[in-house]
C-alpha cells in the first residue's frame, strides 16, 4: 500500500524529534560533567546566550561530589539539574530525572504539603520532612533543605535532600527499646524484693542504650549542620586557568591569600610572580603533568605576599577538564593556607636536629671508652666484660645509626642534603651491601637473582642506604630462618630492585601512608619492633631526588615486597 503525503511527513517530523531529543540528551549530559560553558538558545526572542560561569561549574561538581543527593528547581518545580545522588536514590536513570517535575518523585501523600515548601522556599530558606517514592514503588524518608540559589539565568531552587532512612530505623529502634523500659518497669511491679536488683540492672541498661541512641540523633544532626555550613561558608581560595589563553579566574579569598588585586584580570604569571623562586620550577612541572596526563595537582609552597612581602605556605590541590576531544583545556582547583603547619613542622625538625646534634658528642666518647676497655678486657683474657663490652658497642651503634636518621630527616626538610650523582652499576651496589649482611647477620637466608649491566645516575652512598634499609626491614619483620628473595631487574626504561620477605605482611589501609615521615604500622606483633618510621620516609626522599619511584605490595598474613625504580642510562 502506498503512503500518503501526510504520513510520508509525520514520518519526516518524527524523524527530526528524534534528532533533536538526542542532541537535548547530549546538552544536558555536557552540562551535567561542566564540558559545556555556554549555550546558545533560539527562543521567541531570537538567539540568545545563555553562560556558565565556572563559580557554577564548581557548584556542579561539588554537588556531584556530595554525598547527599541535590537538585535544582526552577520557578515551575521543574527539575534543572540534578546529581546522580538523588537519580540513584530514586533507582532511576540520571537522563530520565533532570527536566522532569519534582512532584513526581514524590509520594501521592505527600505532594500538596510539597508543592506547599516549594512555594514558600521561594520566600524564606525552608526545611521539611516528607515521603519520596522511588521506581520500584518503595518510600524513602527524606529532609528536603532548600534555599534560592542566584545564577545568571535567574533564580532558582537549590534543593538537599538528606535520605533518612537509617534516622527513621534509628527512631524506631528507640521506641522500641522505650517501650521494652516501660514493660520492664511494669513487670518489676509486680515481681517480689528478691528480683528487684535483677530488674533495676536491667532498667540501667535499658537507659544506657537510651542515651546511646540519642547521642547517636544529636551527632547526626550536628554532622548535617556542619555540611551545610561548609557548603555556605567556603573558606578555601578557588581558582581556575585557561590553557589556551593563560587567563585565571580566581576567587576574591585566593587573591587576598596572594595579595592579588581584588578586581580585575589575573594571568598566570601574575600569580607566578609571588612564588619563591625556588619553586617556580615544581610547581610547574606539576601543572605540565596534570595538562599532558590528567595527574592531579597537589603542590605546597612559599610565596612572599604582593602587598605585605610576607612569606607564607600555600598548598594547591586540583585536577584538569577536558574538551570534546579530550584534550586538557583548563585547570581547576583550590588553594588553602598551611604556613602555621609549615611552622610547627619546622620547629619539630630545628627541635630534632639540636637533640640528634648534642647526643652525638657523648655517643662518640662512650663508643671510644667501649673500645678501650675492650682492648683490656681481650689482654686480660675477660671474656664476659668483653662479650658485654661488644653488646653495649652494637647498642651504641643502633643508637648511632638512629640519630643520624633524625639528622638526615632535618636535612632533607631543609634541603640541606647534597646528591653526588655518578654512574652505578645497580647489581654490583645490591651485591656488595648484600655481602655485609652474610657477614654480619645469619639469621634469614638472602636469595639473589640479578640482571647484570644495570647502569645508573645515582649518589652510591645514598642509595646504599635505601637498598641497607629495605634489607634491614625485611628481616626485621620476618620470622627466624626464613627466606627473603631479592631482585634486580629492568623494567621498560628503568631498573628495578625488589625485595619480598615471607614476613606478617601490611594491610591494605597502611599501605599508602608506608611513606610518610614518623609513620609506623601499629599493631601486636609490630609493638616490639624498634623504630621511628624514618628508614621509608628517607629511602622515599632520595628516591625522589633520583626521579625514580619507590612502593610497596602486601597481605595480611603473606609477607610484603617493596620496590624501587631508577631510571636508566645508555652506557
Amino acid at each position: 500500500m502506498e503512503k500518503s503525503i501526510e504520513h510520508i511527513k509525520l514520518e519526516e517530523a518524527y524523524r527530526e524529534l528524534q534528532i533533536q531529543l538526542e542532541e537535548a540528551n547530549d546538552i544536558v549530559d555536557a552540562i551535567r560533567t561542566g564540558e559545556v560553558d555556554a549555550l546558545v538558545v533560539n527562543g521567541k526572542d531570537g538567539h540568545q546566550l545563555f553562560t556558565l560561569k565556572s563559580a557554577d561549574h564548581s557548584y556542579r561538581i561539588f554537588i556531584e561530589q556530595m554525598i547527599e543527593s541535590a537538585i535544582t528547581l526552577d520557578q515551575t518545580g521543574l527539575i534543572l539539574y540534578s546529581n546522580s545522588q538523588f537519580a540513584a536514590l530514586c533507582q532511576a536513570p540520571l537522563e530520565s530525572v533532570i527536566g522532569k517535575d519534582f512532584l513526581i518523585f514524590v509520594d501521592d501523600d505527600y505532594k500538596v504539603f510539597a508543592k506547599e515548601i516549594i512555594d514558600s522556599a521561594w520566600e524564606v530558606d525552608t526545611k521539611a520532612e516528607l515521603f519520596l517514592r522511588n521506581a520500584n514503588g518503595d518510600k524513602i524518608a527524606v529532609q528536603l533543605s532548600i534555599k534560592q540559589l542566584r545564577l545568571d539565568e535567574g533564580v532558582s531552587l537549590s534543593v538537599i535532600i538528606t535520605d533518612l532512612t537509617d534516622l527513621k530505623k534509628s527512631q524506631f529502634l528507640l521506641q522500641t527499646k522505650n517501650e521494652e523500659l516501660e514493660k520492664a518497669r511494669k513487670i518489676a511491679e509486680e515481681l517480689n524484693e528478691n528480683l528487684e536488683f535483677l530488674v533495676q540492672n536491667r532498667t540501667l541498661e535499658l537507659e544506657a542504650k537510651n542515651n546511646e541512641l540519642i547521642t547517636a540523633l544529636n551527632d547526626l544532626k550536628e554532622s548535617e549542620d556542619n555540611l551545610h555550613s561548609a557548603f555556605n561558608a567556603g573558606e578555601l581560595g578557588s581558582c581556575s586557568l585557561d590553557l589556551k589563553t593563560g587567563r585565571a579566574e580566581m576567587s576574591e579569598k585566593f587573591r587576598e591569600l596572594y595579595g592579588l588585586p581584588i578586581a580585575g584580570e589575573i594571568n598566570w604569571e601574575m600569580v607566578l610572580s609571588a612564588v619563591d623562586p625556588g619553586y617556580i620550577n615544581e610547581l610547574n612541572e606539576v601543572l605540565q603533568k596534570c595538562i599532558k596526563s590528567g595527574t592531579p595537582v597537589d603542590s605546597t609552597y612559599p610565596i612572599k605576599h604582593i602587598l605585605t612581602g610576607e612569606r607564607r605556605w600555600m598548598r594547591v590541590v586540583g585536577k584538569c577538564k577536558k574538551d570534546h576531544s579530550g584534550n586538557f583545556v583548563g585547570v581547576y582547583a583550590v588553594l588553602m593556607d598551611v604556613t602555621d603547619q609549615k611552622q610547627d613542622e619546622q620547629r619539630k625538625n630545628d627541635f630534632i636536629a639540636m637533640v640528634s646534634h648534642e647526643l652525638k658528642t657523648p655517643l662518640t666518647s662512650m663508643k671510644g671508652y667501649i673500645q678501650v676497655l675492650q682492648m683490656k678486657a681481650k689482654k686480660d683474657n675477660l671474656d664476659f666484660a668483653n662479650k658485654a663490652l661488644e653488646g653495649a658497642d652494637r647498642q651504641i651503634g643502633k643508637m648511632t645509626k638512629m640519630i643520624n636518621g633524625f639528622l638526615n630527616v632535618a636535612r632533607l626538610e631543609s634541603g640541606k642534603i647534597g646528591m653526588d650523582f655518578a654512574k652505578v652499576e645497580l647489581t654490583k651496589l645490591v651485591s656488595e651491601v648484600v655481602d655485609e649482611y652474610a657477614t654480619t647477620a645469619n639469621s634469614h637466608h638472602l636469595v639473589q637473582n640479578y640482571c647484570n649491566e644495570l647502569f645508573i645516575m645515582a649518589d652510591r652512598d645514598k642509595l646504599g642506604q635505601v637498598v641497607n634499609n629495605l634489607i634491614s626491614n625485611a628481616m626485621k619483620y620476618s620470622p627466624i630462618n626464613t627466606e627473603i628473595f631479592i631482585d634486580c631487574f629492568i623494567d621498560e626504561q628503568s631498573a628495578v630492585f625488589k625485595i619480598t620477605d615471607q614476613g606478617m605482611g601490611i594491610s591494605q589501609s597502611d599501605l599508602p601512608r608506608l611513606f610518610d615521615r614518623f609513620y609506623r604500622v601499629e599493631n601486636l606483633k609490630t609493638a616490639t619492633v624498634a623504630g621511628f618510621g624514618i628508614g621509608l620516609y628517607l629511602s622515599a626522599e632520595i628516591i625522589e631526588r633520583h626521579n625514580g619511584k619507590i612502593w610497596a605490595e602486601s597481605e595480611i598474613g603473606n609477607g610484603a615486597s617493596f620496590y624501587f625504580s631508577i631510571p636508566l642510562i645508555i652506557v
